[in-house]
């Protein structure tokens, strides 16, 4: 915790939450040839240091667009996923139980049956922060299959809708016209409907 504190500190991590830093970033990366991996290790970096990782998915979109950022963001934030679920294996139940508390206990009760979507349904409803979930749930004693496919389950449609809604944002940006602003404002409103949709779902799920 005093680690990523003096990281917020020294190298000013805040300025990389504003979406305009991270599109003139990704788009000096994008000329490198060892651009992909180097944004994955980014998004690695990010969940660690407890940056949003929201703001680095609609900025890999933009920068790649909807399917070159959809594939890039997902495989981002799964990398991340990974990595987290291993840090909590790694430091054990002990350290992570005092900062969870209630939460491990109340996880590891529903582990066994519903581990896949317990994650799905965290990573979908904003209770915490992505990487606080991948490590309370690496000492839980829900198993790495359920936990990843919960993740995937729980992260791709939400980058699907940022994907579908920041590509043709960007196109109306570049071109306004009252067609583009239409379609824009149909695939706003079906994305915010799918995801309350599936959170009102997933919470009379969890009950």
């Amino acid at each position: 915790m005093v680690g990523i504190i003096t990281l917020w500190q020294l190298y000013s991590l805040a300025d990389y939450t504003e979406l305009s830093r991270l599109l003139d970033l990704g788009a000096t990366l994008q000329q490198q040839p060892w651009a992909v991996p180097f944004i994955i290790m980014l998004y690695v970096a990010a969940g660690i240091a407890f940056l949003p990782l929201t703001v680095m998915v609609v900025a890999t979109i933009l920068v790649y667009g909807p399917i070159g950022g959809f594939t890039l963001a997902t495989a981002g934030t799964s990398a991340t996923a990974i990595v987290g679920f291993g840090i909590g294996y790694l430091l054990g139940a002990e350290p992570l139980r005092r900062l969870a508390g209630s939460t491990l206990n109340r996880l590891n009760n529903k582990a066994s049956q519903h581990g896949m979507m317990v994650v799905t349904a965290l990573r979908i409803m904003p209770v915490a922060h992505f990487h606080a979930i991948s490590l309370i749930a690496g000492v839980s004693k829900i198993r790495f299959g359920p936990y990843f496919a919960g993740t995937l389950l729980g992260t791709i449609p939400g980058i699907a809708a940022i994907a579908a809604v920041g590509n043709q944002a960007k196109q109306f940006l570049l071109d306004p016209n009252p067609i583009g602003l239409a379609v824009l404002a149909v695939l706003g409103a079906l994305s915010l409907v799918a995801l309350y949709c599936l959170r009102r779902w997933l919470r009379r799920y969890t009950e």
